[in-house]
């Protein structure tokens, strides 16, 4: 429905009522809404990018007695979806069944939200369909499970690029365009899909050399490779670290779409994330650690995976050259936890003989 559309259809409701004045001041306050709305859908796609607080993909589609009242009801019902599909990726199931959540409102979840998009919108009378994008403010959402006595997992995992076979045939299909949709950079477990063209060099079995090939043109060293058997959406899913080769399988039997597809593979792999970098009961352990590289981006990324671990709890710089840097860590657990999340992140983390715990990139 146009603007133009929009205002006759406010104007007639209007007619003949003594609160016209209202009625145009709310024709005014609408148009300031779109500019400013117009606006928001420029930035925000920039600023949601990889975020794991967004939520996208929430399809939405309400009746009401007037279009209004249609839109409004389904961005609602929306935002509280879009609510609970954050609190299960950023939580542990078992903490959840052990510290049952109260029903969420409108209210509790309006005061978590930061960003709205909205796209694919289409309305009548009486109805409105679209699909929301929900950006959260972080310490709103920590303050929110802390009171639920639940433990917030933020840490990302390191993006894996997706590569696709469907059927045995290296083409496009559906669920290469299910990997390809941007929500799935905001999981956990990001991921990011190769094109149809570059699966389709890849031969039978491929080798380590092609997929390190493909890998390098995107930058990144995590693949799942994914084969879909012929006829249903149920398939074999490896997922190869091509700088330490560990290997690991999953498989998704009996999807009900594509969509359905993709969203169990990432539960699977953001299940394994959390468990691998969440907390343990152990005490929190202070120790230096020499950290290593070869170049100025080395060290940037080893930063990072170091300032954003889950386990890591305090880092402090002691010491900085060209090629190393010595700091102290606080982190809980044990340190073979710390090695699996930090592993996911693209660090290796080794006990040397002479220098003591040091982290370099894998």
């Amino acid at each position: 429905m146009t603007a133009w559309t929009q205002d006759g259809a406010v104007r007639k409701l209007c007619e003949g009522l003594v609160l016209w004045g209202v009625c145009a001041i709310y024709l005014h306050m609408t148009r300031i809404f779109a500019f400013v709305f117009t606006f928001m859908l420029l930035v925000a796609p920039r600023a949601f990018a990889s975020d794991p607080f967004t939520v996208g993909g929430i399809n939405v589609d309400a009746t009401a007695a007037t279009a209004i009242e249609a839109q409004t009801k389904a961005i609602q019902n929306g935002q509280l979806r879009a609510a609970t599909v954050l609190i299960n990726r950023m939580t542990l199931e078992s903490e959840r069944a052990a510290n049952p959540l109260p029903d969420l409102t409108a209210e509790m979840v309006g005061r978590m939200i930061r960003a709205l998009e909205v796209g694919q919108e289409r309305r009548s009378a009486n109805r409105y369909l679209g699909e929301i994008t929900v950006a959260f403010n972080p310490s709103q959402v920590q303050q929110f499970l802390r009171d639920n006595e639940l433990t917030l997992i933020n840490s990302q995992a390191r993006e894996r690029l997706v590569l696709v076979r469907e059927g045995g045939l290296r083409g496009s299909g559906p669920l290469q365009a299910a990997f390809s949709d941007p929500r799935l950079s905001y999981a956990l477990t990001p991921l990011q899909a190769g094109s149809a063209e570059d699966a389709s060099v890849l031969s039978g079995v491929p080798s380590d050399a092609e997929l390190k090939s493909i890998a390098s043109k995107y930058g990144l060293n995590q693949i799942l490779l994914v084969e879909a058997r012929d006829g249903s959406l149920s398939g074999t899913i490896t997922d190869i670290s091509l700088d330490t080769g560990n290997r690991q399988t999953y498989s998704v039997s009996n999807a009900a779409s594509a969509a359905d597809f993709a969203d169990r593979l990432v539960a699977q792999l953001e299940s394994d994330w959390k468990q691998a970098s969440s907390i343990g009961t152990g005490e929190m352990i202070t120790t230096p650690v020499s950290v290593l590289y070869q170049s100025h981006m080395d060290w940037i990324t080893l930063q990072d995976a170091i300032n954003t671990s889950a386990q890591i709890k305090g880092a402090r710089l002691d010491a900085l050259s060209k090629d190393g840097a010595l700091m102290t860590i606080s982190y809980g657990g044990d340190i073979d936890r710390l090695a699996t999340e930090l592993r996911f992140k693209g660090v290796k983390v080794e006990q040397d003989p002479k220098l003591g715990l040091v982290f370099t990139r894998s």
